[in-house]
């Protein structure tokens, strides 16, 4: 584990990432990061909501081979022949 620095927390809640943690993780200005952690461990994560959106995608493809999922419902009623009113008869 690197530590990149310290940063105090404002009245208002607020911190100044280090200068070497954005240049190393690639924050930029306007970019939205998501905050993990397990309350009991004392620490959390922050992760760039890009960098994130790109690691979804790529395992979305990855496990659904880019198929769309099926809403259930919708399935259902494809699978089912036409009564004989959708049927027109």
């Amino acid at each position: 584990m690197t530590v990149f620095g310290t940063a105090p927390v404002s009245s208002r809640g607020q911190i100044v990432i280090p200068a070497k943690l954005r240049k190393a993780q690639g924050i930029n200005p306007g970019d939205t990061l998501i905050f993990t952690g397990n309350p009991d461990s004392g620490f959390f994560h922050v992760l760039n909501a890009n960098s994130f959106k790109g690691f979804t995608n790529d395992l979305n493809k990855l496990v659904f081979n880019n198929k769309q999922e099926v809403d259930p419902a919708k399935k259902e009623k494809k699978d089912k022949p036409p009564t004989e009113k959708e049927d027109g008869k």
